[in-house]
């Protein structure tokens, strides 16, 4: 999570997003209701519907979608990981990143020693990575 602002300064989330990742007392629910307590993040109110978004979505990714169409398309990077919503926001033309690139992001900047290390501790928790994903973002950075 320390990332994410040294990345992009101010993090924003809806409350549908936040409630979302908070729910329960387990140790992710208490380490998001933490770092929405810090400065680098900010909850922000869950946005009026205005838009016909797919509704195979839940409403955290619904609900930042919605809020990057209701504000300057440039101005927001949505940081998704989830293939529907991926796909969604792509069709709306939204800027998208997806967590093993930020984690490229982040090694190329020195903020950290190894995207893969990361990558591979986020599979063991239960994400889903691939390895082809992998493969294509390694080439991708290593080449810049």
């Amino acid at each position: 999570m320390d990332l994410l602002p040294a990345l992009f300064g101010k993090v924003l989330a809806t409350q549908a997003v936040v409630d979302e990742c908070s729910k329960g007392s387990g140790h992710d629910a208490v380490l998001i209701q933490e770092v929405f307590r810090t400065e680098g993040f900010r909850c922000i109110d869950t946005p009026d519907f205005k838009h016909a978004l797919s509704r195979s979505l839940g409403v955290g990714e619904l609900s930042c979608i919605e809020f990057a169409l209701q504000q300057s398309a440039e101005s927001v990077l949505l940081i998704m990981d989830d293939a529907l919503a991926r796909k969604q926001a792509l069709r709306l033309q939204l800027n998208i990143v997806g967590t093993a690139a930020l984690l490229f992001v982040a090694e190329k900047k020195g903020l950290i020693a190894d995207a893969e290390s990361f990558i591979e501790l986020l599979n063991k928790s239960g994400h889903r990575i691939s390895p082809s994903v992998v493969t294509i973002l390694k080439k991708k950075h290593s080449s810049k």
